[in-house]
């Protein structure tokens, strides 16, 4: 009889927590399956083959032959472990004032808005991309060395764009103004590097939302169970000792979490004046997701 009454006792648990049950399965199938749809796609080979060979354009004339040379190489290898495009683009030229719009045909006169319009312009006319040309996967830094608008702006594209929040897109150019002051080939290994990193932060599959949702649910059905095998042991007498009032009762906990916002801010350099002895300088922080002149969209 004893017996029967823990039999009864787990039949009744099983029944009331099967719906916990249900819901760790699907999650775990889910996350399963978009884990491993990541992992396979960030294998994939390159299949853009429109765009030009060429990484870095020096038209700034910053680096030297060297230099150079060395960032085409340290590219070339991030892009096969990446499987994005990383172009750097140096320009020495005004993008700001009513001068500088009638003499290259600008669309604005604001700084943010011409280095925004040349970085997607960049990318759109050379059909960058790894996986597809115009829209493909990759990221652009493009540094201005003109005399007192000196200052960076990256834009990113396919799985780049959805990879980096804004706070990631600041993370880099501070990477980037840490150097080019004294050594701007260090700031521009220093802009691949992070973008490294970043990237590899989100590239594995059970990253994020699969640690967020398989594991306290996997820990908590652990915990519900050993719970309730540990109150059938405790009573044999009947079936209202396992399951008082007929139904199970768990003591509930919350968390409060602060969820932090990031804002788009024109970052002023921090020394104020630039490698050539100019006035101030400032970095292009980015300002969420746009589409180019071009159609193709971007996140600066």
């Amino acid at each position: 009889m004893e017996y029967n009454f823990k039999r009864e006792a787990r039949r009744q648990y099983f029944r009331y927590f099967r719906i916990w049950f249900i819901i760790v399965t699907v999650l775990a199938v889910i996350c399963t399956v978009l884990g491993v749809r990541k992992y396979l796609e960030s294998r994939r080979d390159r299949t853009n083959f429109d765009a030009p060979a060429e990484r870095v354009y020096d038209y700034a004339d910053v680096l030297t032959d060297a230099e150079e040379e060395r960032l085409r190489g340290y590219i070339a290898e991030k892009e096969k472990e990446l499987h994005i495009d990383i172009v750097l683009l140096t320009i020495d030229q005004s993008v700001e004032g009513a001068e500088a719009k009638a003499r290259y045909g600008y669309r604005s006169v604001v700084w943010e808005d011409n280095m925004q319009d040349i970085a997607d312009d960049f990318w759109d006319d050379n059909r960058y991309g790894y996986n597809k040309g115009f829209e493909g996967d990759g990221v652009l830094l493009l540094h201005n060395w003109y005399e007192g608008q000196n200052g960076e702006h990256i834009s990113t594209s396919g799985s780049v764009e959805k990879a980096f929040s804004l706070s990631d897109l600041h993370t880099v150019l501070y990477e980037v103004d840490k150097y080019y002051e004294t050594d701007p080939c260090r700031a521009y290994l220093a802009y691949i590097d992070t973008v490294e990193r970043l990237m590899k932060r989100d590239a594995q599959p059970f990253r994020g939302m699969g640690y967020a949702l398989i594991v306290p649910m996997v820990v908590a059905s652990i915990y519900a169970l050993s719970h309730l095998m540990q109150k059938a042991a405790q009573n044999t007498t009947a079936v209202n000792a396992y399951v008082q009032g007929g139904k199970p009762e768990m003591n509930r906990k919350s968390d409060d979490f602060i969820r932090k916002s990031v804002t788009t801010r024109r970052i002023q350099t921090s020394s104020g004046s630039d490698s050539r002895g100019g006035g101030g300088g400032y970095s292009s922080g980015g300002g969420g997701h746009h589409v180019s002149s071009g159609g193709a969209s971007h996140r600066h």
